[in-house]
């Protein structure tokens, strides 16, 4: 976790939806090692949100592309997961802010989808 493992509350930066001319997808970060040492999203909770935004995904039937990455370019600010289109972000997400980040995909992912129609 960054800054000395102080935790910090989630920060949500959702910009509209975006017309897409492909489905929304979910990249989350869960870089478990950067060479200067400094944090990454994997062992501050990145590994954990990955594998409980995956099962969220399922069971609530989101159409989303689901993706997990290397590096969202946000290490200070992790974990980090961002939505497309529209490149909105979650920063200092922790496994205990699943629920409250599926919500927001989930509207978000209707957002696009009425957009589109």
């Amino acid at each position: 976790m960054s800054d000395n493992n102080v935790k910090r509350p989630m920060e949500a930066h959702m910009r509209p939806p975006k017309k897409a001319r492909t489905a929304p997808a979910i990249r989350v970060c869960i870089n478990e090692y950067q060479e200067d040492g400094s944090d990454s999203c994997g062992p501050g909770g990145g590994l954990e949100i990955r594998a409980a935004l995956e099962k969220g995904i399922e069971e609530r039937g989101i159409e989303i592309n689901f993706r997990a990455i290397e590096c969202l370019g946000l290490c200070k600010r992790g974990p980090s997961i961002m939505i497309d289109p529209g490149s909105s972000y979650f920063m200092y997400a922790q496994p205990e802010d699943v629920p409250e980040i599926l919500d927001m995909v989930e509207k978000f992912v209707a957002d696009v989808k009425a957009l589109d129609s």
